[in-house]
């Protein structure tokens, strides 16, 4: 039997598949450190536990309420036991599949796209030292950047549906600079949507980020409309606590 650590199932949510009712499973563990990360539990492993694959999937079928189940964390690939529970949701559920990644594990994502009909994934930042100091991890970024290249070189070539987005952080990415160039990788991957999510203070990894305000609505708007700008052919949008989500169209 195959086990996995394993956080906890949410049954039912309107949220996380667009458009479907979908079962939320969250898996432990991630290689980042991102100090505005609002899952610090999960980065760290605290309240995780090893599971048997064959008890989520039993978990699976007896819910007659969904259409899709998301695989998430943490960072679901963190695990590579995480590949085997894809491929038993498709071979043993007639659920569709979308998995939340943060591309540092180019080897696992291929084998992972087999089994997914939806896949989702941040765009932390420009392509270069700045993104290891949004990860939190400033001396590693060439390392970090180079996986996230190799797989986006992996997605480029994937027909799938696949969506991204980008944390609106002040102080690390909230300038239309940055947006630009993320715009830039965006579109050169072809991405389906790409979503503009408003920080937002309270539990953080990094405790001061606690103490950091919201990017104001009008702020988030105008990022929206610079995503825009190099992205006509791609569905923009933003997310805030005053509005939820956005569409930006010009």
């Amino acid at each position: 039997m195959t086990k996995i650590n394993f956080a906890g199932i949410i049954d039912h949510s309107t949220l996380d598949y667009a458009k479907k009712s979908a079962a939320v499973i969250y898996l432990c563990g991630c290689p980042y450190r991102c100090p505005w990360c609002q899952n610090p539990e999960l980065v760290f492993g605290k309240g995780c536990e090893m599971v048997e694959i064959d008890e989520i999937i039993k978990n699976l079928n007896k819910n007659f309420l969904i259409d899709a189940v998301c695989v998430t964390g943490g960072e679901p690939l963190m695990q590579e036991n995480t590949c085997e529970l894809l491929k038993k949701i498709k071979q043993e559920t007639d659920l569709l599949l979308k998995m939340d990644h943060n591309c540092y594990f180019p080897g696992r994502l291929k084998k992972a796209l087999l089994y997914l009909d939806f896949f989702t994934t941040d765009i932390k930042a420009p392509l270069d030292e700045r993104y290891g100091k949004a990860v939190g991890l400033p001396g590693r970024w060439e390392k970090i950047v180079f996986n996230v290249k190799k797989s986006h070189e992996i997605l480029k070539q994937w027909s799938g549906r696949k969506e991204t987005r980008t944390t609106v952080v002040p102080t690390l990415v909230d300038t239309k600079e940055d947006i630009k160039e993320i715009a830039k990788v965006v579109q050169d991957i072809g991405f389906e949507i790409y979503t503009l999510q408003q920080f937002r203070p309270g539990k953080t990894l990094d405790p001061g980020f606690k103490f950091i305000r919201s990017p104001e609505l009008a702020k988030m708007k105008e990022l929206g409309k610079t995503a825009k700008k190099y992205l006509p052919g791609t569905k923009v949008q933003i997310v805030t606590q005053e509005n939820g989500f956005e569409e930006i169209k010009i």
